[in-house]
């Protein structure tokens, strides 16, 4: 057999043999293992949860962990039900909600997922309205399957455009978040368990960002794929917090410890992620490959600002949301983009968004001009929210994007 069949056999082929294929790189970090377990398990661990009487209630899995976990609820990430989802799930969806082509690869995946787990699954979905119309749509059409939705009315605008309104905005989110509350227990929030759990997030969060400025002094240490499952737990600690944050902790002594990881060739290249996280996990190995290092992220899971200890917790979670760096418009985005690349000297970035979501893809477009007005290197990538390897289009570019910073 040919060398060149023997590499097209290697190279992994769908999402599982992709995180087992970087398993065995970092094979000298227990953390990355511990991980990588917690992710793969996250799905069926809350479903055996709920099955046992635990509730645990479907979300977006980014910023709701303080309230979930204070309500004794399990946060279960709906796109990370996506992420490992079954291979025929998107064409699933296409046939029994009848859904245009066009749609959003990310949403026909979840409509899939949700439908083939449906017998079986957490029936109770809290929805956050302020995500995107494609979304909302979605939790329309589950309705139908025999879910429980619950919706969340928010707003999207900028603090800039508040106008005065801040604290009137304020005030209402947090009223919509105690409701929220009432619907997961039957009662409002306790507030003290609800400080306990924004400490314990701001106590997360440092350490992630802890790990993040190690990682530019070590930079191929952590590489993108486990960098990124660690940044979704962010929003959701994989159901069981207390075993995230014992990762992060192995994490900060491994990176404080441990020999500089050389590159293949004659330098690292720091690049920045920006956009959706994907589930075309071999990206993130052409990356690795290239001796790219993503040592910034711009994704729906922030760890750059804490939550406030300072107000009534409900208020402060209520901030948190208005003041979320992906709400609003493109242009109030740029600034935490400018924040993330200055941080680690990124020479150039990479923007991620899935075909058929206009709203990614016009924001793409006003990120990409402008950058390349100010002369930072920058690529867009249109990506599927599917099972398998990326296109060989994808990846050429993603490779000829890292060689020409050599």
């Amino acid at each position: 057999m040919s060398n060149q069949n023997l590499q097209a056999i290697a190279e992994p082929q769908n999402q599982l043999e992709y995180i087992e294929h970087s398993r065995n790189v970092h094979s000298y970090s227990k953390a990355v293992s511990r991980l990588f377990d917690l992710a793969l398990s996250y799905i069926d661990y809350a479903e055996e949860e709920n099955r046992k009487g635990h509730q645990a209630v479907w979300t977006q899995g980014v910023f709701e962990a303080p309230l979930f976990y204070a309500c004794d609820t399990i946060p279960v990430s709906a796109i990370d039900l996506g992420r490992l989802s079954a291979g025929n799930s998107n064409e699933v969806a296409l046939k029994v909600f009848d859904l245009p082509k066009e749609t959003c690869s990310m949403i026909s995946v979840l409509l899939g997922e949700w439908y083939l787990r449906k017998n079986n699954t957490i029936k109770k979905v809290a929805a956050f309205n302020n995500t995107c119309e494609p979304f909302n749509m979605a939790y329309g059409l589950i309705k139908e399957k025999g879910f429980e939705i619950y919706r969340v009315e928010g707003v999207v605008l900028p603090k800039t455009n508040y106008d005065g309104r801040y604290d009137e905005l304020k005030t209402f989110l947090a009223g919509e978040l105690n409701d929220l509350a009432v619907w997961l227990t039957g009662k409002p929030v306790d507030q003290e368990k609800m400080k306990i759990e924004i400490a314990r997030m701001n106590r997360i969060l440092k350490k992630v960002r802890k790990i993040m400025e190690l990682r530019v002094k070590n930079p191929l240490y952590l590489k993108g794929l486990p960098t990124m499952f660690m940044l979704m737990g962010t929003g959701h600690y994989y159901g069981r917090p207390e075993e995230y944050e014992e990762v992060l902790d192995e994490l900060l002594i491994e990176l404080e410890t441990a020999d500089f990881v050389q590159p293949k060739g004659k330098k690292i290249i720091p690049l920045t992620w920006c956009g959706a996280r994907g589930l075309e996990f071999g990206l993130f190995k052409a990356i690795d490959d290239c001796d790219g290092a993503l040592l910034s992220w711009y994704t729906p899971n922030p760890y750059d600002k804490d939550w406030r200890e300072d107000i009534p917790p409900l208020e402060s979670m209520a901030e948190f949301v208005l003041d979320y760096f992906l709400v609003g418009t493109p242009v109030n985005q740029i600034k935490g983009i400018e924040k993330l690349l200055t941080s680690v000297g990124s020479k150039g970035i990479f923007f991620y968004h899935y075909v058929g979501c206009a709203f990614g893809g016009i924001h793409v477009e006003i990120f990409r001009d402008y950058f390349k007005k100010k002369g930072i290197p920058n690529i867009e990538l249109d990506g599927c929210f599917q099972v398998g390897a990326p296109s060989g289009q994808l990846l050429t570019r993603v490779r000829a994007f890292i060689e020409m910073f050599k």
